[in-house]
């Protein structure tokens, strides 16, 4: 388990610096180095707790990552960082339009229906986003696996 854990918080980690986002025709490729070095996302005392969730999850899964390369038990910083993508997901998606307006996306978002709002926007998508969403999702099982009492 710490070997799935390793691996997945190199993914999560890794994926700080690669594209996640790039919108043809509107600027610089999205990635979340890119925005934190753009002044889009700040951390600091007038900080959303979005901005703390997404990059402590970034960290946590760091931690995770080197805990389990030293042979220590990283379950709870690989549940953290699993969990902090849904975290914000579940918050953008309940403001995504002010989100898409703030990250200033070419394209409409319609929760009402995500198909033609996936379809908009999966040729933009790059390999930073699917590292993260990959990472995150192992470490969020092998989170829950390594916490969750034996029987």
């Amino acid at each position: 388990m710490r070997l799935i854990i390793f691996l997945a918080g190199i993914c999560m980690t890794l994926s700080w610096g690669l594209t996640w986002i790039d919108p043809p025709f509107a600027g610089a490729a999205l990635s979340p180095m890119a925005m934190v070095s753009d002044g889009r996302i700040t951390l600091g005392p007038d900080s959303a707790w979005q901005a703390w969730v997404f990059l402590g999850g970034f960290a946590a899964a760091a931690l995770a990552a080197l805990i389990a390369l030293r042979g220590r038990g990283a379950g709870l910083f690989a549940l953290l960082a699993g969990l902090s993508p849904l975290i914000v997901l579940g918050d953008a998606l309940l403001a995504a339009e002010t989100l898409r307006r703030d990250l200033g996306l070419p394209f409409p978002i319609d929760l009402a229906d995500l198909r033609t709002s996936w379809s908009l926007v999966e040729g933009f998508v790059r390999i930073g986003f699917w590292a993260y969403l990959a990472g995150a999702a192992v470490l969020l099982l092998a989170g829950i696996r390594t916490l969750l009492p034996r029987r």
